[in-house]
């Protein structure tokens, strides 16, 4: 119920109006009055099944004149609110909402106070305290974390779940035990005060023609340059997200040849730029900016020479309103709004968010050169996906197929329920891993249940509900961000085992006879997973003659002297980094293993102040200067589980002497990671720094390539056998 209010709640905001004129403070008391209306307030109910009446009564009220009442008047019952919000920022630790509440006859549910922190970052509706049955006037509050840095808006009413009717009056707000009619907001960048797009983009895109696209195609390109170049945009003197939405209808309205007018017009109207000075290229720098579209777009000269004057202009050395540099180098994407409430039918959202990924990854993704395709195509060719995705999951398919183009198993998304739920919110319970390109049950989510539906370990899955895993596996593909076929199949293994049904039709191959089976999938939340095998409690043991064998995920830098001290005298140490590490320790641990410094890595970094370009940091060392360091041999053991930070380490222990990498290769996704924050809070990211060996080669989509290949097969599986660290053993023992 918890989770399924919330969700419901961001459904609130999405129809609150502007006030027809300025209400002086927030109208807590529903005093200010307009046409039977509270300025600033507005009372929903959003479900058609349902009768809420949300109005003002000026016969029952605390105080003043007025208070506001929720009726539950028939239908199934729901919720309606009470909701308005707050976009000024203020500074402060907390933020306390209280108000008196009067209740009749609620049944069914409660009624109660409410709000909510945008974008997701605190809420409360008093679902474990709300008020039931008849009640007189009493006070409440609500108390949330402040965090205006990274606050968009709250939202706060009142709200009635099931049956009743409640009053709300003398509501108050207060920051830090200060009444906020007695604060002032936080002086903020003038982008952060525009808000006349809040309720929607206006934008219409009726045509879908090639014209509109090229015109479309163009926007993107120019928009997204002027973000990162024009020294107007960078201080934050504009939302450029509400600038597309009042310069676009006007360049689809404009003949063909007036549009270079229009972008001049526009560029004039955000003011002077300084005069431009020539850049000069480091020696480190290992990518250009990308500038050729400037002259291969078919703008006039004019449009040209203005737009390459601005990538001549200085940015300011303390970085840029929309992007800012973080301390590992890689940018942080910033004051981009999340547009919780957008509708996915206002097609100005939807191109917004286009956009905001293809510039981001066109300005700040070291890897832009590994994608394998011309970036500017995938803008061309992603426009009539977006026009087209004029509902909730199409529109966010086409953000995970848009994220795919990257190719970088960085760019998976958080949590969201439409995709969640287009997947499936069920599950068998197994867990799959492709061997020799075939899905095959590896382990049990659940082994009672498992058992239940007769799966086994070692069974090969043909047929899901009648059709070819491999068609399944294609259909998949494009919503499955990954640097490489291998690791896109890692995750669609996960993905096979999803279903919104409560049976599934299965074909498998057992001791190599096909069968077919049903089989029953299950609330992911009941499953009682046995504990799975570990090689040992502590991070560390022997395996046998002599071995020592070490697991990266558990190891901390605090277990290192006890356990160099114990295998110093081991025939060999196998390192499994077939997981992700626990602790830092790319330059602790092989402090043992190395008898000097030496370079492991060479760092590709963005450069903010020329967007598009990327330079080489000097390569970074591990390891001391010893003469006590381990001698014996040393076997990392690896396969496509071992992503980013885990391929990191492989890196840096890599210059070990004696060393020996087995197993398959890696993610092949390194480096860290920046987030992206889309419209419909659509959270993804991608690799904001390059990763690469010294010497120059890469890591990124074809991970770490072990020196001996040992792939895992069924007949291995069944057995129970670890054949990749049976082969560490083997060549330790040579």
């Amino acid at each position: 119920m918890r989770s399924f209010l919330f969700i419901l709640l961001f459904a609130c905001t999405l129809f609150s109006c502007k006030s027809p004129r300025q209400s002086g403070g927030y109208n807590l008391g529903f005093e200010d009055i307009y046409k039977d209306s509270a300025i600033g307030w507005k009372g929903n109910s959003i479900n058609d099944s349902t009768i809420y009446t949300a109005k003002l009564d000026s016969k029952i009220f605390r105080s003043g004149a007025y208070s506001a009442s929720i009726a539950f008047d028939g239908g199934k019952p729901h919720f309606s609110t009470w909701v308005r919000s707050i976009t000024k920022k203020y500074a402060g630790d907390s933020i306390t909402f209280s108000g008196f509440i009067k209740t009749e006859n609620v049944t069914d549910g409660y009624a109660g106070l409410w709000m909510r922190i945008d974008p997701q970052i605190a809420f409360d509706y008093m679902d474990q305290r709300g008020v039931k049955g008849t009640t007189d006037w009493t006070e409440y509050r609500i108390t949330l974390p402040l965090d205006p840095e990274k606050t968009d808006k709250i939202f706060f009413g009142g709200m009635l779940v099931g049956k009743g009717k409640m009053w709300l009056d003398d509501l108050k707000i207060s920051i830090d035990g200060k009444d906020i009619s007695e604060l002032q907001p936080m002086i903020t960048a003038p982008a952060e005060e525009d808000r006349e797009f809040d309720s929607g983009s206006l934008v219409k895109i009726n045509d879908n023609d090639s014209n509109t696209i090229h015109t479309l195609y163009q926007m993107g390109l120019v928009w997204g340059y002027l973000k990162y170049h024009h020294p107007n945009v960078i201080k934050g003197d504009y939302n450029w997200d509400y600038e597309l939405f009042r310069v676009l209808p006007e360049l689809l309205k404009a003949p063909a040849g007036n549009k270079d007018d229009v972008f001049l017009n526009w560029i004039d109207t955000l003011g002077k730029v300084p005069k431009a000075t020539p850049k000069t290229a480091t020696d480190s720098m290992k990518v250009k900016p990308d500038l050729s579209w400037i002259k291969q777009s078919g703008f006039s000269e004019n449009l040209q020479r203005v737009l390459l004057n601005l990538s001549k202009v200085e940015s300011p050395g303390a970085g840029q309103y929309y992007v800012s540099k973080a301390r590992a180098s890689n940018v942080q994407i910033e004051h981009e709004r999340p547009y919780i409430q957008m509708l996915y039918t206002d097609d100005g959202y939807r191109i917004l968010a286009l956009y905001r990924y293809w510039n981001i990854i066109q300005y700040f993704f070291p890897y832009k050169g590994d994608i394998g395709t011309d970036w500017k195509i995938t803008l061309k060719k992603f426009i009539p996906k977006f026009l087209s995705a004029k509902n909730e999951l199409a529109y966010k398919l086409a953000l995970l197929e848009l994220a795919g183009q990257i190719h970088d198993s960085h760019a998976f998304f958080d949590y969201d329920y439409a995709i969640h739920n287009f997947l499936g919110a069920r599950q068998l319970p197994v867990r799959l891993k492709f061997i020799s390109n075939q899905p095959v049950v590896t382990g049990f989510s659940d082994e009672t249940l498992a058992q239940k539906n007769d799966l086994q370990i070692g069974d090969i899955l043909v047929k899901i509900n009648g059709q070819p895993v491999e068609t399944i596996v294609n259909k998949l593909r494009p919503y499955t961000p990954a640097s490489n076929n291998w690791t896109q199949l890692r995750d669609i293994a996960g993905s096979l085992t999803r279903t919104n049904d409560s049976i599934m039709s299965l074909d498998i191959i057992r001791m190599g006879k096909q069968q077919h089976k049903t089989v029953s999938s299950y609330n992911p939340g009941m499953f009682q997973p046995r504990k799975e095998f570990s090689m040992l409690n502590l991070p560390y043991k022997w395996v046998e003659n002599n071995i020592g064998y070490i697991d990266h995920g558990k190891l901390k830098t605090r277990d290192l002297t006890t356990i160099f001290e114990k295998f110093k005298e081991a025939k060999g140490i196998i390192i499994d980094l077939r997981n992700y590490p626990s602790d830092y320790l790319v330059y602790t641990l092989p402090e043992f293993l190395l008898p000097e410094l030496k370079p492991f890595v060479k760092i590709l970094a963005p450069d903010i102040q020329s967007p598009g370009s990327f330079s080489y940091a000097a390569p970074l060392k591990t390891g001391n200067v010893r003469s006590d360091y381990y001698r014996g041999k040393v076997v990392l053991l690896i396969d496509e589980t071992t992503q980013s930070s885990s391929e990191y380490h492989a890196m840096a222990y890599r210059t070990t002497p004696n060393c020996v990498v087995i197993g398959t290769p890696s993610a092949g996704a390194d480096g860290n990671v920046s987030e992206i924050m889309l419209p419909g809070y659509v959270k993804t990211r991608f690799s904001g720094t390059g990763i690469f060996y010294p010497d120059g080669r890469p890591t990124q989509r074809t991970g770490i390539i072990p020196d001996i290949t040992v792939k895992p097969t069924v007949a291995g599986i069944m057995e129970g056998r670890d054949e990749v660290l049976e082969k560490a053993k083997e060549v330790i023992l040579q």
